[in-house]
């Protein structure tokens, strides 16, 4: 991401000042790097690359010197089939056993633009690990570059994570639902603008919580038709899931006050990481990720929602009977096995 500018010997004087007395709106802690910031510091003592691909993706190819959890990527192992964030005592084996530390700076990255390495990211932040960093462009990036890639399975000795939990970066449901009406606390939807009106539901009901504001978190990416163009065969690479530029991202979060709270929600709080990251690079400091987010919320009936749909379980059943009914009709135009 492009540092900010000052103009002058004022602008300079103003824009240190700000980066010591105003972290609120400063830009010195990024916590987003680049491909040349991995290249510098992930050999360095007490340095440690995180693949958070799934393990076959990291056993093709990844960034030399880079540690895998296993399975189906980080963001599955550290949290459990809900999509929820595990408890505080598994979390610290996992990453234990992985030989990782809070103390130690972690560089997470997978594929460009993705929220597969923004969720361990929020997670060792609410671990307490204050120099854990995002690598967004991940191994596209890297492979752009035409850096090497290394197969080996690398292992690290089991180490001792000791987590500090930062209890201010996750927002639960009974958070959220207190802090409806506090003017302190921002809530930001990053869902697609048919989730937030309700017309596409994935919950009990559809709709949004009232007084958030949508801002689905392709917004951030240089080109936000990317992904659909990529599922469509109209795009050949990741590319235009690159970060817009800080003048960019000021424009899309213009209505967010740096100085107060902000909730990501999204539906089972995985997109929202991707937006809980940018705004944290952009110097936003009191940033929470909540992790039951729509699922949890819209299928509670005691929590309010604005735009309320409900879930047409009569016109499931109806596309149900009809599904079944061509199944049957193809399995009777099979040929009979001998």
């Amino acid at each position: 991401m492009g540092k900010r500018k000052g103009k002058g010997l004022f602008g300079t004087l103003l824009v240190g000042l700000m980066a010591v007395g105003f972290v609120g709106t400063a830009h010195a802690g990024s916590v987003i790097v680049n491909t040349d910031y991995v290249l510098k510091n992930k050999d360095k003592a007490g340095t440690i690359l995180l693949d958070a691909r799934a393990e076959d993706g990291y056993k093709k190819g990844h960034i030399p010197g880079a540690i895998n959890l296993g399975g189906k990527g980080a963001s599955k192992v550290l949290r459990d089939v809900d999509a929820r964030i595990l408890p505080t005592a598994k979390l610290e084996k996992i990453l234990g056993d992985a030989g990782i530390t809070r103390e130690a700076e972690i560089i997470v990255y997978s594929i460009k633009g993705d929220p597969s390495a923004t969720v361990p990211f929020w997670i060792l932040e609410y671990l307490g690990a204050e120099k854990a960093k995002v690598y967004m462009g991940g191994i596209d990036d890297w492979a752009t570059a035409k850096h090497p890639l290394a197969a080996d399975v690398k292992k690290l000795p089991a180490a001792k994570f000791t987590a500090k939990v930062r209890a201010d970066r996750l927002a639960t449901t009974d958070y959220v639902k207190k802090n409806l009406k506090n003017k302190e606390v921002q809530i930001l939807d990053v869902r697609t603008t048919k989730e937030f009106s309700g017309d596409d539901i994935r919950a009990l009901r559809g709709g949004h919580i009232a007084g958030s504001v949508n801002i689905p978190y392709e917004q951030a990416w240089v080109d936000p038709e990317a992904a659909k163009k990529l599922g469509a065969g109209q795009a050949k690479d990741r590319h235009g899931m690159a970060l817009k530029d800080d003048k960019g991202l000021a424009a899309i979060y213009k209505a967010f006050d740096p100085k107060k709270e902000v909730v990501a929600l999204c539906q089972t709080g995985t997109r929202s990481t991707l937006t809980y990251a940018v705004l944290r690079d952009m110097g936003y400091t009191k940033v929470r990720n909540y992790d039951d987010s729509w699922i949890v919320w819209g299928s509670n009936l005691d929590l309010p929602v604005a735009n309320t749909s409900y879930f047409d379980f009569v016109k499931v059943n109806a596309a149900m009977k009809k599904l079944d009914a061509l199944e049957q009709r193809i399995q009777a135009l099979e040929p009979k096995k001998k």
